[in-house]
C-alpha cells in the first residue's frame, strides 16, 4: 500500500512536471506567433497618436510593445525599431514642449533649443583648440572634457584643434578628429562626416554603424571591436583604413567588402576601390589622430599587438603614400626616396 501510494505520488509529480514543460514550450510558441503582429499594431498606433500631438499616448503604445518584445528573443528584429520609435517621439515631444499652447507663440522649424535641455547623448572625452557645436540647441564652443552634447548636433573642429567623444548609454562607440573637420551625428551609430578625418572605434562586439561622406554611404558590421581610420576624399567618398578587427563594409546595390587590419580602401559612389595594405606601426606614430591627444585611445594597446603581428609577416615593405583616389580603379601613390647617407 506505501508503495502504491509512493509511486501514485511519483506518477503525480511526474505528470505535473510534464505538464509544466509543455504549457511554457506551449506558451513560447504561442508569443513567438503572436508577438509580430501584436508589436506592429501597437507600432501604428503611436505612431498615429504622435501624428496628432499625444506623444505620451504614443508612448505608452511603445511601451507597451516594448512590454511583449521582453517574453520574446532579445534579437528579434523588432526591438530596435520600437527603440528607434521612443527616440524619435521623445525627440518630437521636446520640441513641442516649446511651444506655446495657447497659441500665442509657435516655434519655427529653424528656431534653436535653449542649451539647458540638451541630453547627454555624448560625452566630451577629450579635446583640444577650438571645437564648435551647432544645430538642434543653441550654438556653443566645446571647452572642457566631460561637457555632454545630444544627439543631432553638428561640430566643426578647428585647424590645430581635436575632439574624442564617446556615444550612448554604455560608451563603447567612440570618435576621434583633429585638424579641420566637420561632421554631424543624426542618430546614434550614424557618423555624417563632411570633411577631415576620423577614427570610429567600438570596444564592444556586434557593433554595427553607417558612415556617410558627401556622396557615399558605408555600413559597417563588426563583430568584435574594432577601429577604422576615416578620411574623406576630394570626390567626396571614403579613405577607410583598418586599425583594429575584421569588419564587412557594405554599400546599398552597390557591393561589399572584408577590411581586416592593416589594409586600406576607397568607398566611392561607383563601388569599392582594390585593396592596399598600410604600415600600422608607422600610422601609429605619424598620424596625429594618434599622437595629438593627452592620453592614447582606448585600443592602444591591442593596436601595438596588431601592428607586431603584422611586421612579422610582412617580408617586403614600400616606402609610399597613398594619397586621394579619382575613381575606384585608380588612386594616388607617392613612392618615397630611400634616406640619403
Amino acid at each position: 500500500m506505501a508503495f502504491s501510494a509512493l509511486l501514485s505520488s511519483g506518477l503525480f509529480r511526474t505528470s505535473r512536471a510534464i505538464l509544466i514543460f509543455f504549457f511554457v514550450g506551449f506558451l513560447s510558441v504561442v508569443v513567438g506567433q503572436v508577438t509580430s503582429p501584436q508589436v506592429e499594431q501597437l507600432i501604428q498606433l503611436g505612431r498615429a497618436e504622435a501624428d496628432k500631438g499625444d506623444f505620451a499616448k504614443a508612448l505608452g503604445y511603445y511601451n507597451r510593445a516594448m512590454g511583449y518584445l521582453k517574453q520574446a528573443s532579445p534579437s528579434h528584429p523588432l526591438n530596435e525599431l520600437v527603440r528607434k520609435e521612443i527616440r524619435i517621439t521623445k525627440g518630437r515631444s521636446l520640441i513641442a514642449r516649446y511651444q506655446n499652447r495657447s497659441g500665442l507663440k509657435i516655434i519655427q522649424k529653424d528656431e534653436l533649443l535653449p542649451l539647458s535641455d540638451e541630453p547627454e547623448d555624448i560625452v566630451v572625452s577629450q579635446r583640444f583648440g577650438t571645437v564648435l557645436a551647432r544645430e538642434v540647441w543653441q550654438p556653443k564652443e566645446i571647452k572642457n572634457v566631460g561637457e555632454f552634447i545630444g544627439i543631432g548636433r553638428r561640430l566643426t573642429i578647428l585647424p590645430e584643434a581635436g575632439v574624442e567623444l564617446f556615444l550612448g548609454d554604455e560608451r563603447k562607440l567612440s570618435l576621434r578628429s583633429v585638424d579641420a573637420a566637420s561632421l554631424a551625428i543624426p542618430d546614434l551609430n550614424v557618423f555624417d562626416l563632411h570633411s577631415g578625418s576620423f577614427v570610429v572605434s567600438s570596444s564592444g562586439n556586434g557593433t554595427n554603424t553607417t558612415i556617410k561622406s558627401p556622396l557615399s554611404t558605408i555600413k559597417v558590421s563588426c563583430e568584435k571591436q574594432f577601429a577604422l581610420m576615416i578620411g574623406i576624399t576630394t570626390n567626396g567618398g571614403l579613405k577607410v583604413i583598418s586599425l583594429l578587427g575584421e569588419c564587412q563594409l557594405e554599400q546599398d546595390d552597390i557591393g561589399s567588402t572584408v577590411l581586416s587590419p592593416g589594409e586600406l580602401v576607397f568607398a566611392l559612389p561607383e563601388g569599392f576601390s582594390r585593396k592596399m595594405s598600410v604600415e600600422l606601426s608607422t600610422l601609429m606614430v605619424t598620424s596625429r589622430l594618434m599622437t595629438a591627444f593627452d592620453d592614447p585611445p582606448v585600443y592602444h594597446k591591442k593596436l601595438r599587438q596588431q601592428a607586431m603581428i603584422q611586421a612579422l609577416r610582412t617580408r617586403k615593405r614600400y616606402k609610399a603614400v597613398v594619397g586621394d583616389a579619382k575613381n575606384s580603379k585608380d588612386f594616388e601613390i607617392k613612392v618615397l626616396k630611400p634616406d640619403q647617407p
